[in-house]
């Protein structure tokens, strides 16, 4: 019985206690505060975001991307071109025919794919109802 008259003002002493210890200035350190870089320094160095992409990084990335791709198809060397080339069926035939690329083609069809995924992943958010079901 004596407890529950106490604790109101026992709880509340000890959250005054807190908010004080929390709200005072640290003490000054004796270490001593690494000076800034000067400014041309700062002006030197680029900021280097890490979610934006390079044109450097996008070459690598669509160059890597084009040699996966590359792997899929036989070469071939036709009237002093190089073309990729794969046996595919096309729309509505269910014969298989050979179908060849250039190298352009090619790495214009493997960044056309990254492109659309891209947008893809891009607009992919949930915005209708609970749990993006659609509902």
């Amino acid at each position: 019985m004596l407890i529950t008259k106490y604790f109101p003002a026992l709880s509340l002493g000890a959250c005054v206690a807190l908010l004080a210890a929390c709200a005072s200035q640290p003490a000054p350190s004796d270490v001593p505060q690494p000076a800034a870089p000067p400014v041309a320094a700062v002006a030197a160095a680029p900021a280097q975001d890490p979610a934006v992409k390079t044109e450097k990084d996008t070459a690598a990335t669509l160059e890597k991307k084009f040699q996966d791709a590359a792997r899929g198809y036989k070469v071939v060397e036709r009237d002093g071109k190089t073309l990729y080339c794969k046996r595919e069926k096309v729309i509505g035939s269910t014969i298989p025919t050979m179908q060849c690329l250039t190298e352009s083609q090619l790495r214009n069809q493997v960044e056309t794919m990254e492109d659309a995924r891209e947008r893809m992943r891009s607009s992919a958010k949930c915005t209708i109802g609970r749990g993006c079901s659609g509902t």
